[in-house]
Formats: structure tokens, C-alpha cells, sequence
């Protein structure tokens, strides 16, 4: 007897070839009706024989195609006998519901079979830069609303020609129902253009120059899928300096896209974990120990001071035939320092005119911008730095007991954004200094396009407790605008939450949250916080011996400042001075003012910012010229096995870690030991120094699970040693892996936070 049944099927199942594979596999058990696009996700008509639908039911689960994620298989219309069924199985046209739950696709790296045709004399899209199908290309970064289909994406101006439209016609076809497919006849054009935007050359002819033109040392301006790249050759010492200075940024590493795995291994050291990523559809940039210049690897300039190269593969089939005769090139995000990406033709021409040579330009427009995302592997896994191409705006499952549409609206250096809807966490893409004007437009643009995208109206709003915060501001305004009730999470305790709610922890953990600053619940700056507690709630343990901060958040960019004040606490002023002098002789002046001033400064328990100081003691940052950089200098400098001596004392109850024998250690050793033996001291100290307060505190309280967040944690030096130490000691850690150790995971944890405290209320 033959059957019939509704079903919806939610999850990243538009975009991504999922209906066409559903009426492949329909065809395949011999059952007929349609299946089309809605605002919940796939819904679709079923005809066929009772086993027929059990397999059919199976297998969308089992063998759905890579890029798509089935979450939830709901039966709308239970079956009954069907006695006239249809003939075949179609695709229908979409339809729009009152309340809109699908989810939207990632960006796509190129796929196999695609580059296969590109590469193709033979084949119509040979040497097409924009050919694609439904297992890759442009997804997020082009669509402007859901249901996703051709109309609502910015390929919408495109009309496909009888061949691309009969390939979109077609089941059997790869680009069945493919919205961007497109073919040079009907799809977006490339053209180069000079510095001051004269059109130089079209189509292939534009492609072969330009990549002709980096070879020659110029540098370009290339508008990629969520942006433009400013792109050179990294192996030219001159090229590279000169793009650092046009584009105003001196020490921060530059990305490199290399033509293959075989280039990567030349430029780099690439471990397992790496090519994975690497060659994965979400193609991020990963950090790998570079090699070094005398070895085959690139000009000093392109990450100066570090061990570190980030590296990524050509993720468009423009990057492609741009690296075809080129092993590798430097692509770094097209703006000025800390400004958001550049994704307008007419922006870019204007805006990067200072900085480039040449662009390389197209005619498909980017909805929403997007930069790329990074990723760092650590042992036999990895955990993104900056969740971005490729990976928003992914959903994470979350099983919050509050079905509350929840926003988190982020903290401020790293700023982003988070919503809770329909079981699912969905974080925003990475979006910079919330500080910068332009960032700040950046934010409030992305998050009303989220909103739109998905149809919210926040219900609750999260944010954190800085009083001069631009996103708690926000916050306040979506609050009035919607109707609101608004939730306020200490910032540490959302980096603790957004951990615990990764790794699946509902009870008890230890925290050891260590970042640079978060507003404490005493108005003091945190960041070196040891906690105990849950999600909804946290006891602090411990932190580090507070000092104080001359020049408050100047020295976030000048960490001798810091290092000055911790002299002052370790020696006193007149011996401070007298190391300051010797130190930073050509500061002498300002090194007396700051202690002058010192007794006016704020306090902090900032672990990020001892890394800091301890940077500037050994000479190796002065002076950052983007935040994070005296760590990261630290961190690249440390070998050896010495432990630096930290002092924990216990006080009122809680654990402090004394700072100031290391920073006596530091002084006193540094004309007699190699420094990377006393910044490698540093994190072996802090290592031990903590592994042995969690060990007190498991003893204690019984507690075994460790969460570590903050942005100290992208120290892999510094989390491989705690992990280890902990692990040694039958505890286990826990780790950021999809949302980043730093501020960007704020966002997700002011939601899970504000979610668990409106459960509790409820109960």
C-alpha cells in the first residue's frame, strides 16, 4: 500500500544542495511528491510504500550532503493511505511563514569537482572565477533574506542563460537549484583597473594580468567573497614593507594563501590537525610554526617577531587562477588599521587608492561583509581566534530551558554579537573595536541584517556591566525599542558560561578566566580570575595580586607603562626609577612622571597584562602597535624548562598569585640567562602556579573540571602547560574550540548566562 506524509526538516538545509539530494533519494526508493524551501527549513510531500519512507526518513540523516546539518526530522501529517499519488518528485517554489526558524548557510571553499571544469579547456566555465554549485561557493555573504533562493541573494540581477538555467532545472544536475550558478554568458564579470579606477582589462585577460602584475611586485587590491584582500608577494622583503607602510600597520602578521599543501609545507610546518582544516569547506587561516626565511620561507616582514605563519588555501576559483603560476601571496584584510573590512566597489576605489597598485574587481555584490576566520591548532585539535568565513553564522545547538529570543550584545575590543532562537546559539561573525566610528556602524548594520535575516525581536537583552561600553549602550536602546527586559553579565563570568556551555558542562567547574580587562563587580578591572560556580552563577576563588595601571588603557599599547607601576610595587620608587632609567633610557623623563602619578592609576588583577610588562622588562615590546602583541611576543620568544617563581598566598579565603618574585626574577636574570629561557620561565611559573591552586580547590570542593577563557588562552605555550598539569592531575580541561577564547565569545556566554538565570526565575 502506498502512503503519504508531511514532513519539515530544520537545520542548514537551504543553500547546500538539500533538496536536490531529497529528490535524488526519493527517485532512488521510488517515492514521489516535492519538496521545497520555507521559512522553517525543507518542507516536503511524501508517496511511497511504507518501507520506502522508513528508509527515505533514514537516510536524509545519514547521508546528507557535507555542507548541510539536519537537526530536527518533524512529521507535519501522519500517514495515511495515498490512492492517488503524483507522478514524479519535484522541486517547488518557496514559500514564506509567519515565523521564520531555517538557518543560513556558510560560505564554501571551492570544491573538487567545480575546480575540475575551471581547469577544463573543453568545459564552458573554463577559467571562470565565479563557477560554483550547490556543495560551494558564496552563501552567507550574498543573501539578503530567506528563504534562501536566487531572488533574495545579490545574484538576483543575474538571469540565468537557457544553459545555466536548464543545469538549475535539472535533478540529476550538480547545480540543481544552485542559486548563484552562473556561467560567463549570464554571470558576474572580472575586470582590472589601475589605482585611480581606469579599466585596464576584462574577463581572463584581467586575471592573467594581474597575477602577472603580483608577480612583479606590485600590490593589489582583490574583492573576494566576504571583502577585499590587499595582495602582494611575501617573499619580497621591499613589497611587503611597502604595503605595512601604505596601509599603516607595522608588526601585525599578514595571512599568506599558498597554491597547495606542498607550498604550505615549504613555507611552514603543518601538522595534521592543520591540513585538515586547511582543506576543509570552511578554509580558514591556520596558524602554523613557520619556517625559517633561509629555510624557504617568507620575508621577515611578513610576521615580524613571531613564530607563527597563518596560512589558508585558495577558497574562490578567482584565488585559484590568481595562484596558478604564483606558489603564494600575502592576503591580508582590505582597510585601514582596525576598520572593518572593505566590501563596496566604489568604497574600495576610493578608500585603498592610497594603499594599492591595481584592483582586481567584480560586479557580484557582497550583502554582508565578512572577514576571514582563524584557527589554531593545539595537539590533535584546534580552536578559532576569530570566527568569521566559513563558520558564521553556523548555529550551535543549545539547550537552554528558556526558549526566550535572547541577545547578547558582546563587550568591546573584540565586539560581536549572539542571538538564542529555536534551541540553537547563533553567534555573529567577528567584528572588531567597537571604539572605531566605523566599527561601530559595522556592529549595528550586521546585527539589523541578523535581525531581518531571521526575523527577531529580541525578548531579552544581555550586556555587560561596563558602564561605558558602546554595545551596553546598544543594548539599552534594543531594550527600549522591543520592549525588553534587560539582563546585565559580569564579563568574566560570561567568558566562564560561554566555556562551560561549549564543552556541555551544566554543574560545578573551576574557571581560570585570564584576558587583559573586564569590568569587575567591585567597579575594579578584572583579569586574572579564579572561579567556582555554573553557568547561572560564580564565586571567585582567586586572582592575582592587584597593581596598579598608569596611564589606565594607554597601556594596553604601551605595556612599559605597565611594567614601570609593578617595578614601583616590587622595589619602591627611587630603585623603580633607577631600573626604569636603565631600561627605557630614552623614557626616563615619562618613567618618572608615571611614578609620580602612579598612586592615582587604577587597579587591575590583569593576568594579560603581567605578560605584558614582562614583555617590556625584556625589552622585546616596548610599545604595540596592535593589542595583543607584547604577549604574543612573549609567547614566540619561550623555550627552556626554567619556572618563573610565582607566590600564591591565601587571603580572606581566596588564592592570590603573587607577581612580584618574578618580576625580581626578571630583573635580576636578564643579563645572565638567554631571554627565551625567562619568557619561556614565565609561562612554565603561571602554569604551575595555577595547576597547584586548582589542585588545592579539587581537594576541597571535589570539583575536577577546569574551564579556561579569556584571551590569555590563545597563549598555546601557556594552555598546552595547564592542560597538561591539570590532566597530570586527574582534573580535565576545558577548552574554547568553535567560539574564540577572547572577547568574541562574550556574546554566547551573556546569552547562556541570561537564559540560566530566567530558567531558575522560572522554576
Amino acid at each position: 500500500m502506498l502512503y503519504k506524509t508531511r514532513i519539515v526538516v530544520s537545520g542548514i538545509v537551504q543553500g547546500v544542495g538539500f533538496r536536490p539530494f531529497c529528490a535524488r533519494l526519493a527517485r532512488s526508493e521510488g517515492i514521489s511528491g516535492f519538496a521545497l524551501n520555507t521559512s522553517a527549513g525543507v518542507e516536503m510531500e511524501l508517496h511511497g510504500e511504507g518501507g520506502s519512507l522508513d528508509r527515505f526518513l533514514s537516510r536524509i540523516s545519514l547521508e546528507n550532503p557535507p555542507a548541510s546539518a539536519v537537526y530536527k526530522v518533524e512529521v507535519i501529517d501522519e500517514r495515511h493511505p495515498s490512492p492517488r499519488p503524483p507522478a514524479g518528485f519535484e522541486i517547488h517554489e518557496s514559500r514564506r511563514e509567519a515565523r521564520n526558524t531555517a538557518m543560513i548557510p556558510a560560505d564554501l571553499s571551492t570544491c573538487s569537482d567545480c575546480l575540475s571544469e575551471m581547469k577544463d579547456p573543453s568545459n564552458r566555465r573554463y577559467r571562470y572565477p565565479f563557477i560554483n554549485c550547490t556543495n560551494c561557493g558564496p552563501r552567507y555573504s550574498i543573501i539578503s533574506e530567506l528563504p534562501y533562493d536566487r531572488p533574495t541573494t545579490t545574484m538576483s540581477e543575474f538571469k540565468m542563460c537557457p544553459e545555466c538555467h536548464g543545469e538549475y532545472s535539472d535533478p540529476l544536475n550538480r547545480r540543481f537549484h544552485a542559486e548563484p550558478n552562473a556561467c560567463p554568458v549570464c554571470g558576474p564579470l572580472v575586470w582590472l583597473a589601475d589605482s585611480r579606477g581606469s579599466v585596464l582589462e576584462h574577463e581572463d585577460r584581467a586575471v592573467r594580468l594581474a597575477s602577472s602584475l603580483l608577480g612583479e611586485g606590485k600590490i593589489l587590491a582583490v574583492k573576494g567573497i566576504g571583502g577585499f584582500h590587499l595582495a602582494c608577494s611575501p617573499f619580497s622583503d621591499e613589497t611587503v614593507a611597502l604595503l605595512r607602510s601604505r596601509k599603516k600597520r607595522e608588526h601585525k602578521p599578514f595571512a599568506v594563501m599558498v597554491s597547495s599543501l606542498r607550498t604550505a609545507e615549504r613555507l611552514a610546518y603543518v601538522p595534521d590537525i592543520a591540513k585538515k582544516l586547511l582543506l576543509s569547506p570552511a578554509a580558514p587561516i591556520v596558524l602554523c610554526c613557520a619556517r625559517r626565511r633561509e629555510e624557504g620561507g617568507v620575508s621577515r616582514f611578513v610576521a615580524p617577531g613571531q613564530r607563527t605563519l597563518g596560512l589558508m588555501l585558495p577558497y574562490t576559483p578567482l584565488h585559484h587562477l590568481l595562484l596558478e603560476e604564483i606558489d603564494a601571496l600575502v592576503m591580508t584584510s582590505a582597510n585601514f588599521s582596525d576598520a572593518p573590512i572593505v566590501s563596496d566597489n566604489e568604497i574600495a576605489l576610493r578608500s585603498l587608492a592610497p594603499i594599492v597598485d591595481f584592483f582586481l574587481l567584480s560586479d557580484r555584490d557582497i550583502r554582508m561583509p565578512i572577514d576571514d576566520s582563524v584557527a589554531a591548532p593545539l595537539g590533535r585539535s584546534f580552536f578559532l581566534m576569530r570566527r568569521g568565513r566559513g563558520y558564521t553564522p553556523l548555529p550551535i545547538t543549545f539547550p537552554g530551558k528558556d526558549d526566550s529570543v535572547i541577545l547578547g550584545t558582546g563587550a568591546e575590543m573584540k565586539g560581536g554579537f549572539c542571538f538564542s532562537r529555536a534551541g540553537r546559539l547563533i553567534p555573529g561573525q567577528y567584528l572588531g573595536d567597537m571604539k572605531q566610528r566605523e566599527t561601530l556602524a559595522y556592529y549595528n548594520r550586521s546585527l539589523e541584517h541578523f535581525m531581518r535575516l531571521y526575523e527577531l525581536k529580541p525578548e531579552v537583552v544581555a550586556y555587560d556591566m561596563h558602564p561605558r561600553y558602546l554595545s551596553s549602550r546598544i543594548a539599552e536602546r534594543l531594550a527600549v525599542d522591543h520592549g525588553a527586559e534587560t539582563v546585565a553579565v559580569q564579563h568574566h563570568h560570561a567568558h566562564f558560561a560561554a566555556c562551560l556551555f561549549e564543552n556541555g558542562v551544566d554543574g560545578e567547574a573551576m574557571g581560570l578566566i585570564f584576558d587583559g580587562t573586564g569590568y569587575g563587580e567591585d567597579g575594579g578591572a578584572w583579569g586574572g580570575e579564579i572561579f567556582v560556580g555554573d553557568i547561572s552563577r560564580y564565586e571567585r576563588a582567586g586572582h592575582f595580586l592587584p597593581s596598579r595601571l598608569p596611564g589606565g588603557d594607554a597601556a594596553i599599547l604601551e605595556p612599559w607603562r605597565y611594567a614601570v607601576g609593578l617595578l614601583h610595587d616590587v622595589y619602591g620608587k627611587e630603585e623603580a626609577l633607577s631600573i626604569g632609567r636603565e631600561i627605557w633610557g630614552s623614557r626616563s623623563m615619562k618613567v618618572e612622571i608615571l611614578l609620580e602619578t602612579l598612586p592615582f592609576s587604577p587597579p587591575t588583577t590583569s593576568c594579560g597584562r603581567l605578560f605584558d610588562a614582562a614583555a617590556a622588562l625584556l625589552g622585546l615590546c616596548d610599545v604595540a602597535s596592535y593589542d595583543g602583541q607584547a604577549a604574543m611576543s612573549l609567547e614566540a620568544a619561550a623555550t627552556g624548562t626554567l619556572e618563573a617563581p610565582f607566590k600564591v598566598d591565601r587571603a580572606g579565603g581566596l588564592f592570590i598569585i603573587d607577581w612580584r618574585p618574578v618580576i625580581r626574577w626578571i630583573v635580576e636574570s636578564k643579563n645572565r640567562l638567554p631571554l627565551s629561557e625567562i619568557a619561556g620561565g614565565v609561562h612554565a611559573g603561571l602554569a604551575k602556579a595555577v595547576a597547584g591552586i586548582c589542585r588545592a580547590i579539587r581537594d576541597e570542593r571535589g570539583i575536577r573540571q577546569v574551564a579556561l577563557s579569556g584571551g590569555v588562552w590563545q597563549n598555546r605555550r601557556l594552555t598546552a602547560q595547564v592542560s597538561r598539569l591539570l590532566r597530570l592531575d586527574g582534573m580535565v580541561p576545558l577548552l574554547h574550540r568553535m567560539l574564540p577564547p577572547n572577547d568574541e565569545c562574550v556574546s554566547a556566554g551573556q546569552v547562556v548566562v541570561a537564559s540560566a538565570i530566567l530558567s531558575r526565575r522560572g522554576q
